[in-house]
């Protein structure tokens, strides 16, 4: 297949970009909830106005570097997909789906993709199989990278609650108005007002990586069944290409619904897990 050689570059280069902005996403919302727990304890006017000023435009530069990662990942998925289908099933990619592809990097210097080749261990011929057969390969990596990413989320997502807590604790909200007397009336009124806002926008974010470490939880499940049910399919020599398709799709849309894997995770973990599944593929594949 050499009109794909450069497409594991690419599609490496979209996720690599992808992956860098869901991140830059998750720091931003940790960042913003520790500024404002500092300034919840500093209780400095001046600083709570940052605070919450930041605090505010979080949520909506969160959400739009989701949005353009979320476009990264669809067009690395569709590199994924196109040579998936034509290792599994032997068929050309079109000429016209290789120049949409390409012009996604023009100008760029990519980067040779840090796979091993070959990149599936199937030996089977070309067929519904094989697809079959390298689906299951694929999404035995996805689940156990699946599962690394829930951990660390986890402690994301724990760092957020707590953080969260502190804010609520430091905030004081029971007993800041017994203070008003003593300032500046309005000036307290405001120091409330942003406190409020802080601790509800710390809410939005906690929630938030609430949602990815969902999400990545959800592929981990949707990864496993895929590979329960590729695995018995692999086999079937009555299995008809629409069949397998039906299956392939359902986990393409497991994995489109989801951030990219991390790469430096895939990277840690890529040789154990080649060589733990080759060396049980090499005995499954004697199977008749």
């Amino acid at each position: 297949m050499p009109n794909q050689k450069d497409l594991s570059d690419i599609r490496n280069y979209l996720y690599d970009q992808a992956e860098v902005r869901w991140w830059y996403s998750l720091w931003l919302s940790l960042c913003a909830q520790v500024l404002a727990l500092i300034a919840t304890v500093n209780n400095k006017l001046w600083l709570l106005a940052i605070a919450g000023f930041l605090a505010l435009i979080t949520p909506i530069a969160v959400a739009w570097l989701r949005e353009w990662a979320n476009n990264l990942t669809q067009k690395a998925d569709k590199c994924r997909r196109m040579i998936l289908y034509a290792d599994s099933l032997g068929e050309d990619i079109p000429s016209h789906e290789l120049a949409m592809v390409r012009a996604w990097t023009t100008g760029i210097k990519l980067q040779q993709a840090p796979f091993t080749s070959p990149y599936y261990s199937s030996s089977l011929s070309n067929s519904p199989q094989r697809l079959m057969d390298i689906t299951t390969e694929s999404a035995y990596f996805t689940e156990f990278l699946a599962a690394k990413t829930v951990n660390y989320l986890l402690v994301f997502l724990v760092i957020s609650i707590l953080i969260l807590s502190g804010i609520i604790y430091f905030a004081d909200f029971a007993t800041s108005t017994a203070t008003i007397s003593q300032e500046n009336q309005d000036m307290s009124g405001v120091k409330w007002a942003v406190k409020a806002a802080l601790t509800a926008i710390s809410f939005i974010l906690s929630g938030d990586i609430l949602l990815l470490w969902k999400k990545y939880s959800d592929l981990k499940l949707s990864a496993q069944s895929t590979f329960q049910k590729c695995a018995d399919l692999r086999y079937d020599k009555s299995l008809s290409i629409s069949e397998a398709m039906q299956v392939v799709e359902d986990y393409h849309l497991a994995l489109i619904q989801s951030p990219p894997i991390p790469l430096k995770l895939y990277l840690t973990y890529r040789d154990p897990l080649n060589q733990s599944y080759q060396d049980s593929h090499s005995i499954s594949s004697n199977q008749p």
